[in-house]
């Protein structure tokens, strides 16, 4: 498997490439190619392209949960497929309709929801909502909704709100996703995440289950640690596990501030990881 880095917070030293708040990564196994979410501008349009990338050529869209640093760029991926002639649609991966709910913050007075319907998507996109595992190919998996083994992750809310039957509710991400792919030794899985809004100790956790390894070989993604959100005891928590995995490979990234990826980095070796990434994995 092949992972490109397309969007990320920050860019790679020299790589010289576009970057914002979001994510968007590139990703191909035996002959599949999956784009996992679209950042929130077209700037990971921009980026495929300097990179050599073709995004006509996408077998999958995965849409890991519905809020607009990961949805906001679908409009231009559906702008640029309307601007060369997509031959076929690609299929449009979600775990709920829950992506759909409308999304406040109320501290910037503006939508941070997804903002291109069910209607559109349908005109360019064979949609299909799948909360169960799917297998994209013999060793790559789209996780589905995660199950939850612990007490502390997945509890706190966002900082926005979610309109469901008519009223705010708290953003707890019901619908967020990630990828898990088995290596050819069948003993050790990696993880590609996004925002990992149900936790990366969870996430890693199911991904072991759903693929039979023991081992995690690589988590690279998100962690949505960030202490004005959660408490230290979930840092302090989500750091001894990491440390208990041995982990071979450790990329935190998008959506985990200073304090929460010092932590983590002291607790399992790391490697920086940011737009302009590419690792290879067997």
């Amino acid at each position: 498997m092949k992972v490109t880095i397309l969007l990320e917070n920050t860019s790679m030293y020299s790589k010289y490439l576009n970057s914002e708040h979001g994510f968007s990564a590139w990703i191909e196994d035996e002959d599949v190619k999956v784009l996992l979410d679209c950042g929130y501008s077209d700037k990971f349009i921009k980026n495929a392209e300097a990179l050599g990338i073709d995004l006509r050529q996408a077998d999958y869209v995965v849409l890991s949960h519905g809020h607009w640093d990961h949805t906001g760029g679908l409009k231009y991926l559906i702008q640029y497929y309307k601007e060369n002639a997509m031959a076929r649609k690609p299929v449009l991966l979600f775990t709920s309709d829950d992506i759909f709910l409308k999304r406040y913050e109320f501290n910037w007075n503006t939508q941070v929801g997804l903002d291109v319907s069910r209607e559109v998507m349908e005109q360019w996109f064979d949609v299909r909502v799948t909360p169960e595992p799917l297998w994209l190919t013999d060793n790559l998996c789209f996780m589905g909704l995660t199950e939850r083994t612990n007490d502390f992750e997945h509890i706190h809310p966002q900082t926005s709100r979610q309109l469901r039957d008519g009223r705010w509710c708290d953003d707890v991400v019901d619908e967020d996703t990630q990828l898990a792919y088995l290596h050819k030794n069948k003993k050790e899985v990696s993880v590609v995440a996004t925002c990992a809004h149900y936790g990366i100790c969870n996430i890693m956790e199911y991904a072991k289950k759903l693929t039979g390894a023991g081992q995690i070989h690589t988590y690279l993604g998100g962690s949505h640690l960030r202490i004005d959100e959660v408490p230290q005891s979930q840092v302090d928590k989500t750091c001894e596990y990491v440390k208990s995995q041995h982990i071979k490979n450790f990329y935190i990234c998008h959506d985990t501030d200073l304090h929460c990826k010092l932590a983590l980095w002291n607790a399992t070796p790391s490697s920086e990881a940011g737009t302009g990434l590419v690792m290879e994995l067997v």
